[in-house]
């Protein structure tokens, strides 16, 4: 197969699963379209680094995912995520009840936390930023991002021990 009709392919077969992606961070219909010909621009450039063709999905959606991030930094200039928009994205269209009630549990500790530190927690765990790179958009040291997540993180243990002892 040609290189235009692997594209092709890739863009009629997973064109959805990366506006998803994209629309999952950006929150608007028309950047999320800017975002999804932004990927598959980058994806036609590197179309030979794909090797194993069963991490497509995966390829495309890491791609989408940090497109997205660069588009809004660019965009916005400045990161503000609302608790409105707190999206735990990652939630497969099959999840049982279990993880449905896991995750909303989770989404409401997380809400119990301050701005700065709900911000930094979603942003390194849920986006894949990194310490660097957080540091940078909150102009503070890494060390300072190091010493903030651990405090969220030892404030959400804290709170989700008082949720367990009063259930």
């Amino acid at each position: 197969m040609g290189d235009n009709e692997a594209f092709n392919s890739l863009y009629q077969n997973y064109y959805n699963q990366v506006y998803y992606s994209a629309y999952a961070v950006i929150k608007d219909h028309f950047l999320a379209q800017d975002i999804v010909q932004e990927t598959f621009m980058k994806v036609f450039r590197h179309l030979h680094a794909l090797k194993e063709e069963g991490k497509r999905g995966a390829w495309l959606n890491v791609i989408s995912r940090n497109t997205a991030i660069d588009f809004y930094r660019k965009r916005l200039g400045c990161l503000e995520i609302s608790d409105d928009n707190i999206e735990i994205n990652s939630v497969a269209v099959d999840v049982g009840m279990d993880t449905y009630i896991e995750l909303k549990v989770t989404r409401e500790l997380l809400s119990s936390l301050e701005p700065q530190h709900w911000q930094s927690l979603l942003l390194i765990y849920e986006y894949g930023l990194t310490y660097e790179q957080l540091a940078s958009y909150q102009k503070t040291s890494v060390s300072a991002i190091k010493s903030k997540l651990y405090r969220a993180k030892k404030k959400l243990r804290l709170l989700a021990r008082e949720m367990e002892e009063s259930c």
